[in-house]
């Protein structure tokens, strides 16, 4: 496992992140009109098939449903929101409420995921945009379905690393569980590195907006 970040480098990505996860947590709240909470997050650096076997673990190698965006900055790649699919009926059915018919719920599920996911990933992307003195550029959402490759792509470069973002939630209490991952290559994971030492520098400066 290759790991771009120093301690302290993770301590500011979680910091960053945690703001980023407060306000989607409020937004999705207001959504669902009952309590969000969401954990802190932790960060590992995979390889493309690790990756892709631990998201199988943690959804218990069943099918997941993911909300993604492309992202463009300094560094690139693609942001992830992700969860099992068994359980996404629950947040959906949070956000529409319980008087839509089972049948007309399917229809609208991933309409609603997509809601859901530009709401939480705009956020993430906002937030670091913010504190790291950057423009970042996204996509419109899409939605993807199945196991942990094709979620995470990896059959892309073999020398692609997986930054991976894992977030538990919970949706009034639905105990739902989702994931959020970062997806960069090599080059993009170092630039990432490198805006986290510069955001550092400028808060140990006092200079950070």
């Amino acid at each position: 496992m290759t790991d771009f970040l120093r301690d302290i480098e993770r301590d500011a990505v979680t910091e960053i992140l945690n703001i980023a996860i407060g306000q989607a947590a409020l937004a999705l709240s207001q959504m669902v009109a009952g309590e969000v909470s969401l954990s802190v997050p932790s960060i590992e650096f995979l390889g493309p098939d690790e990756a892709a076997d631990r998201l199988d673990q943690s959804t218990g190698r069943q099918v997941s449903v993911a909300i993604r965006q492309v992202f463009s900055s300094l560094f690139s790649g693609n942001i992830l929101l992700i969860f099992p699919e068994a359980r996404s009926l629950d947040l959906v059915r949070s956000i529409l409420g319980d008087s839509v018919p089972m049948d007309s719920l399917t229809e609208l599920e991933q309409e609603a995921l997509l809601e859901v996911g530009n709401i939480i990933l705009n956020a993430c992307l906002g937030s670091l945009a913010n504190q790291l003195g950057l423009s970042i550029e996204s996509s419109l959402p899409s939605y993807v379905r199945g196991r942990g490759a094709r979620i995470l792509d990896t059959t892309q470069a073999a020398t692609e690393l997986v930054m991976v973002l894992q977030v538990d939630f919970s949706v009034a209490k639905a105990g739902l569980c989702g994931y959020l991952a970062f997806v960069m290559d090599i080059a993009s994971a170092r630039q990432f590195s490198d805006a986290i030492s510069a955001h550092l520098a400028r808060v140990m400066n006092g200079t950070a907006g």
